[in-house]
């Protein structure tokens, strides 16, 4: 490539929109060498701290997570994936890093580095924005604002959710009415498929998601995979009080199933921890608010034992 090129392409990767890092794939802890500013807008982080660092520090304390463990196996293997993966910025915030990484080959045809392109899923576009206004407005659920169900669980998807939990916002802001949120996560759904496979793994994800979702009866209530073995639940008109003994039923249900996970550093069975947040929405307050709060919670609930809600 020439050197017009090059320089064509660098500034063609320095208007992306989409967040991109190039890796070192030869140095044994795979620096990062280049961002471009879209990155460094999405993480809070300027280049200069960015560059020579593995980027798995941007999942703080939060390392339990299935898709870390599917990044890890396909960049093993110098295979393209794509993750979603719960990031935090600079300042602390949690954002859903939907990403993908691609490796790149040199003259010889080795893989010398990975690129990766970063999106934060909580921006993504809405089909029909008619139908948004609808669904906001109450006029109706939305039907093509999102990818509606998960195709593993047969829950609602990340971004459908996102839409339900925005109008509910609104009507518990005018009524004055606590919302709850519930963070889920399958404890040590990596060492579970590491042990008996990807197929079991999935099998597992759809038994504990329909036993979470089977705690929420009510038909306001709103359960969603996020990724792997991570559920986020909504449920309107519900106190911090009861909503966290609806956490500890959930992890009561799943350890009562009694599903077999020998290398579990919790218990013999598979089990689930769980973050609760509840509040009554202020005029300064937002549904991303209470999100981060429930993941919060989360990790509070993990670094606790797991097997618990918190």
């Amino acid at each position: 490539m020439s050197v017009v090129d090059l320089d064509l392409y660098r500034r063609l990767v320095d208007a992306s929109s989409d967040g991109v890092a190039l890796v070192d794939a030869l140095h044994p802890e795979r620096p990062v060498v280049y961002v471009n500013p879209a990155f460094e807008k999405l993480t809070g982080y300027p280049a200069s701290e960015l560059i020579g660092r593995n980027l798995r520090f941007l999942q703080a304390d939060d390392v339990e997570q299935d898709a870390k463990t599917r990044l890890r196996e396909a960049l093993k293997i110098n295979e393209p994936c794509r993750v979603l993966l719960r990031n935090y910025r600079k300042d602390g915030s949690l954002f859903w890093n939907e990403l993908s990484v691609s490796p790149l080959l040199d003259a010889t045809g080795k893989v010398s580095h990975f690129v990766g392109h970063h999106r934060d899923a909580g921006e993504r576009l809405k089909s029909d924005p008619r139908h948004a206004r609808d669904s906001l407005s109450g006029a109706h659920q939305p039907t093509t604002i999102a990818v509606r169900d998960d195709r593993l669980t047969g829950l609602f998807t990340l971004p459908y959710l996102e839409e339900l939990l925005k109008r509910d916002w609104a009507i518990a802001q005018r009524e004055q009415r606590s919302i709850a949120i519930f963070s889920v996560d399958i404890d040590a759904l990596d060492l579970y498929n590491s042990t008996f496979g990807r197929a079991a793994g999935d099998s597992t994800i759809r038994r504990v998601s329909h036993c979470v979702s089977g705690c929420l009866r009510r038909a306001t209530d709103v359960t969603a995979r996020i990724d792997g073995g991570s559920l986020m639940a909504f449920a309107p008109g519900i106190d911090s009080q009861k909503a966290l003994g609806l956490g500890n039923l959930m992890a009561d249900r799943v350890r009562e199933m009694r599903i077999h996970h020998p290398k579990s550093i919790v218990l013999r069975y598979i089990s689930v921890s769980v973050g609760v947040s509840a509040m009554i929405p202020g005029t300064d307050h937002s549904p991303a608010l209470l999100l981060e709060k429930a993941q919060q919670q989360l990790q509070k609930a993990k670094k606790s034992g797991r097997n618990q809600a918190a």
